[in-house]
């Protein structure tokens, strides 16, 4: 199962440094370069995947000193690592799925001195210019991982809608529009994969 992850590099008094894991496999640990005009593109094949697998990506080794900001107040450069995608056999990940996931910051005594409450555990966020890691997790099926991620898309580009539903025993739930109709948002669809699959291929 190939691999492929990009991320975007930003220097600004040096490059930032990246530690790559799948599983159990260290593959970056150093400084992240681009490889690719602007970008460092990673190719893996991993051999006998698990039925759940983790990427793990981490931002390390930055100091409080490394955001450069103008008289004005205005960031001019900042030494960071932006996601821009991650693939999965031949299937890229949706973006709002990987918005979705959580980065866990690692901040400096000073940041946390700064402000104590800060929130560590950061969502819809794909700009990693705290230190800290993002894991990303899939399954041993390539095709059926794509699919899962289409009918989590759905469910996510829908909850900002605020839909509700009435249930036959009167209760008002939240719901989201999954294949044309309301899906309660606690409940899983009961379509499978196999006839999602079917459903994108008619309506293509």
């Amino acid at each position: 199962m190939l691999i492929e992850i990009i991320v975007e590099p930003k220097k600004s008094v040096r490059w930032p440094k990246m530690k790559l894991v799948i599983n159990d496999t260290v593959i970056h640990n150093d400084f992240c370069f681009p490889n690719n005009k602007n970008y460092l593109v990673i190719k893996h094949e991993l051999q006998n995947p698990k039925k759940e697998n983790t990427i793990s990506l981490t931002h390390f080794d930055k100091v409080g000193n490394e955001t450069i900001i103008d008289n004005e107040g205005e960031t001019v450069s900042d030494r960071a690592i932006i996601l821009r995608s991650i693939k999965i056999g031949e299937h890229g990940v949706p973006e709002i799925v990987l918005y979705d996931k959580i980065f866990n910051a690692k901040f400096t005594c000073e940041q946390i001195k700064e402000d104590p409450s800060r929130e560590s555990s950061i969502k819809n966020n794909l700009y990693f210019g705290y230190n800290g890691t993002y894991e990303y997790t899939f399954s041993d099926d390539a095709h059926r991982h794509y699919f899962e991620n289409l009918i989590e898309k759905e469910r996510l580009a829908n909850i900002s809608n605020k839909k509700t539903i009435t249930r036959p025993d009167g209760k008002v739930v939240e719901a989201f529009e999954f294949t044309g109709k309301l899906v309660e948002s606690g409940q899983k669809e009961v379509m499978t994969i196999e006839e999602l699959h079917r459903t994108v291929n008619n309506a293509n």
